[in-house]
């Protein structure tokens, strides 16, 4: 009997172990230095656009340690506050891919870039193995000189150079990515190729996303930026073309409520926006000069602003004399039902919606907007 009660006692014991051990699966450690850094704070967040505050902790002779839970590995920023005289450039702000285990970072304050070492953390030990083979490749510094070119192009309004560039620009991105799966067996289940090809592929279609997604192991089920991936070319897929416009609530300056089905039986044109944003402010004579010629069309103009704090929104109605609607839900890019809608990867972002409530385009730009639309007023008449 007493023999029977011991081997309870230890199945217990071992049911308990194992119970622990599975709540802490998610727990992660930093034991970090910054050496030549005597004091300061140091934060841990998520990136955005989660920007999560996982810990804070303070700096002792360049030493610190930060620990916490992580329901899914993801990148994140260790930020530094610091006194004047320590600050040093690229030093107060050091990106680490946040994983379930007792990491080690060492930088030094002088020559933080050079000397980051993270340790005891194999995700960020792939992602650095990886990103030195993806900046060996020709094709990476040509994207990079594409991507100067276009912001250029897109400052000026030249919106045929900005497509073709753009066209080029996500081939070499295609090229880059087939290289990264060819590079070493066991890419398509690694969640640091998982996370590189998710910042490789943003400016990418979704038909291009999604041949990208199937290329990972159905396996890599745990992965933060595959899943992401998956929902965006789902939503991606349900915005096209001919697709129907999904509804939204948001209201006036005044208060009024508006929703898709107050727009119903004209085309509609709507801008997603922020007082934030400055690309949006490039966009907005553009704007003005299609409602101008077709504010008496068969044709509404919406700017959706994507702004958390009402006065920011009404002192960029009168700043820039937005004369058409201006409509917000006063949520923010982060918490507003519309960014995930419209999978607004940035702003930014405009749709043309028919009058029966289905989506004809999207992304006009400089003057598309007018060219787009007088186009499809003179096709109702």
């Amino acid at each position: 009997m007493k023999v029977c009660k011991n081997v309870w006692l230890l199945v217990s014991l071992l049911c308990l172990f194992c119970a622990c051990k599975e709540r802490e699966h998610d727990r992660f450690t930093i034991s970090g230095e910054m050496k030549g850094l005597p004091k300061g704070v140091v934060k841990l967040y998520t990136n955005p656009p989660g920007n999560v505050l996982l810990d804070s902790c303070e700096v002792k002779d360049g030493k610190y340690f930060l620990e916490g839970k992580i329901t899914e590995p993801q990148a994140g920023l260790l930020f530094f506050d610091m006194e004047p005289q320590y600050q040093r450039l690229g030093a107060s702000m050091v990106a680490i891919f946040i994983e379930p285990e007792d990491m080690k970072v060492y930088s030094e304050l002088d020559e933080v870039k050079k000397t980051l070492k993270i340790t005891s953390a194999p995700i960020n030990e792939d992602i650095h193995r990886y990103n030195v083979y993806l900046k060996s490749l020709p094709e990476k510094q040509l994207v990079a000189e594409f991507n100067g070119k276009i912001q250029m192009a897109f400052a000026e309004a030249r919106m045929e150079e900005v497509r073709e560039m753009s066209r080029k620009r996500d081939s070499l991105q295609m090229v880059i990515i087939d290289r990264l799966f060819a590079f070493e067996p066991g890419v398509s289940k690694s969640p640091a190729a998982a996370y590189l090809v998710a910042q490789l592929s943003a400016s990418l279609d979704v038909v291009q996303r999604g041949k990208i997604v199937e290329k990972f192991d159905p396996s890599l089920t745990d992965s933060y930026y595959l899943n992401g991936m998956q929902e965006s070319v789902e939503r991606e897929t349900a915005l096209q073309p001919g697709k129907v416009f999904p509804d939204f609530q948001v209201f006036d300056k005044d208060g009024r409520k508006y929703t898709l089905a107050d727009f119903r039986g004209k085309y509609l044109f709507v801008e997603f926006s922020a007082s934030w944003c400055g690309w949006c402010k490039k966009e907005i004579p553009f704007i003005r000069k299609a409602y101008h010629a077709l504010k008496d069309k068969n044709v509404v103009f919406v700017t959706m602003m994507m702004d958390d704090r009402k006065e920011a929104w009404l002192h960029e109605i009168k700043e820039y004399n937005i004369e058409w609607y201006c409509l917000s839900d006063l949520k923010g890019m982060k918490n507003s039902p519309l960014a995930k809608a419209y999978n607004l990867g940035g702003i930014p972002d405009s749709f043309v919606v028919d009058p029966e409530g289905r989506i004809v385009c999207r992304d006009l730009r400089g003057d598309e907007v007018l060219e787009a639309l007088s186009t499809l007023c003179n096709k109702s008449k």
